[in-house]
């Protein structure tokens, strides 16, 4: 349970804003807590078992001691045999029930630090991304005598300006180009010429 524990925690720290693997990160933690969730239900379940199956032995002692004392008397070595088997088998409730409660604290303690932890890295995932990027500029410094390209298929900003003997940098300012690798066939261009 702790290495689950220590891999939530790992899972945490590797989670980034700018990555998909974060999400891949987050479900990973989803399927880590629910693994704990079902140790726990299942210690729940055994705590459970040995009351029970406690329970059934005071009556089964109970019952037989009543019968012995009423038909032949036990002995005393008999009666501090079976004492002592139910205070062992007592204690073992007591130390269940105590590792069960310890260990439903330490994770609920864990739980609360993770769901922490993890909000925080929303949190700043959400502060990354809401940040604007700022505008490009574009200059103006460019003649402005020149002609209308419409793009071809195969054609870039680059070998339009080669080919009719323009600078790139005068086609992106003209028609203010965000992104010079994604000019698409049929897009209308200003060329500027000299």
């Amino acid at each position: 349970m702790k290495n689950i524990f220590y891999k939530l925690i790992f899972g945490i720290f590797l989670l980034s804003p700018f990555t998909s693997w974060g999400n891949v990160q987050v479900a990973n933690l989803k399927q880590d807590l629910e693994l704990i969730s079902r140790e726990l239900a299942g210690l729940r379940s055994e705590v459970e078992l040995l009351r029970r199956e406690n329970a059934q032995l005071r009556v089964v002692v109970d019952s037989f001691s009543k019968k012995a004392n009423s038909d032949q008397g036990i002995s005393a070595a008999q009666v501090i045999q079976i004492n002592s088997r139910l205070s062992s088998l007592e204690k073992r409730v007591q130390a269940n029930t105590g590792s069960q409660a310890t260990m439903q604290t330490s994770v609920n303690q864990q739980m609360q630090e993770l769901i922490k932890q993890m909000n925080d890295g929303f949190e700043t995932v959400s502060k990354s991304t809401a940040t604007p990027t700022p505008a490009k500029t574009f200059s103006t410094d460019y003649p402005q005598k020149g002609f209308v390209h419409k793009v071809e298929k195969g054609e870039t900003v680059s070998s339009i300006a080669k080919k009719y003997e323009s600078k790139v940098k005068w086609i992106i300012d003209a028609n203010q180009i965000a992104d010079p690798t994604k000019v698409f066939v049929g897009k209308e261009l200003f060329v500027p010429q000299k």
